[in-house]
């Protein structure tokens, strides 16, 4: 998949992901509270890391579809 394919996960995303195993647990709590709006429901870092990564990426290729379903309803409409 090429870079500037839309599917492919933006450098920021990346970015962030590399930076989870650098972070203190409380960062990690946090960040998990801000993207689930619950509490962690471990303390198991690797668990909290993965899952944190799937939600980062979920958040943004949502971002994408959305566009994609939005351009699509206007083809729909135009036709």
């Amino acid at each position: 998949m090429s870079p500037s394919s839309p599917y492919a996960t933006p450098p920021s995303v990346l970015a962030q992901i590399t930076a989870l195993p650098d972070l203190p647990m409380a960062d990690i709590k946090a960040l998990w509270q801000e993207l689930f709006e619950e509490h962690t429901p471990t303390h198991n870092r690797q668990f909290l890391e993965r899952r944190i990564a799937y939600r980062l990426q979920e958040v943004e290729f949502r971002k994408v579809n959305a566009n994609l379903l939005e351009r699509n309803k206007r083809r729909i409409a135009s036709l």
